[in-house]
């Protein structure tokens, strides 16, 4: 199992009805690895029927999965995680905050579509607040994604996660 370790990040209104861009670092860790979602990460949180609330659990999952749906790759923090604690965390009141982790320390990893949409189902799973017949909808969705095809054309420029937005639509 894995675990987040950020607190869920405020977002606001994206340039397009319907999307959000994400104020603050997450990090989620799984399997000895440690996945980043860059702050200015622009999502439309899950992409499911008009009409339902696309925000009512955790979003973090599906800001993960957009970014391996996009560019069919993830970004890694090349870090132990204790020292992704010591010197990257801020623990502010009852949140856990993540300041920009330098470029040199991340590295951008190729993601197949199997291994992406088992990564969405692990990190619903481990966010401990999305119902587990909520989280399996979602994932038997995510496989029925033909959408996977026709993205993945653009690449992640690591040097520039911070400052541009990093559009996931």
């Amino acid at each position: 199992m894995g675990c987040w370790i950020t607190s869920l990040s405020p977002t606001i209104q994206g340039d397009k009805p319907n999307t959000n861009i994400i104020l603050n670092n997450q990090l989620y860790f799984n399997k000895g690895r440690i996945y980043l979602i860059p702050r200015n990460t622009l999502t439309d949180n899950y992409t499911i029927p008009l009409g339902i609330n696309k925000s009512k659990y955790d979003t973090r999952p599906s800001w993960l999965h957009d970014i391996g749906c996009k560019y069919h790759q993830v970004i890694i923090v090349e870090l132990p995680l204790e020292v992704v604690y010591e010197k990257y965390l801020i623990f502010k009141l009852d949140k856990i905050l993540c300041k920009d982790i330098p470029s040199e320390y991340l590295r951008i990893e190729p993601i197949s579509f199997k291994d992406n949409n088992n990564l969405f189902y692990s990190s619903m799973r481990d966010t401990g607040n999305i119902p587990s017949n909520i989280y399996r909808l979602y994932y038997l969705g995510v496989n029925l994604n033909i959408g996977w095809l026709f993205s993945g054309k653009e690449c992640i420029n690591k040097y520039k996660i911070y400052s541009n937005i990093l559009y996931t639509k």
